[in-house]
């Protein structure tokens, strides 16, 4: 069972399978790391929702 945040609700949206798995290259090595190379990847999109969607799983 995943742990998250009471009442959170998932606001990213706009990625697609390709983008997601892209991120996930050698050298990201952490769930924070994956998370900065999808932003980065991606010129930054969502990223107030993406950054509220990892925190919400505790991976801030």
């Amino acid at each position: 069972m995943d742990l998250v945040r009471s009442g959170f609700t998932d606001d990213a949206s706009g990625y697609t399978i390709s983008q997601i798995f892209g991120a996930l290259r050698p050298g990201v090595e952490t769930v924070q790391g994956f998370r900065t190379r999808l932003l980065q990847n991606n010129g930054n999109q969502q990223q107030q929702a993406v950054n509220n969607l990892f925190e919400a799983y505790y991976y801030n």
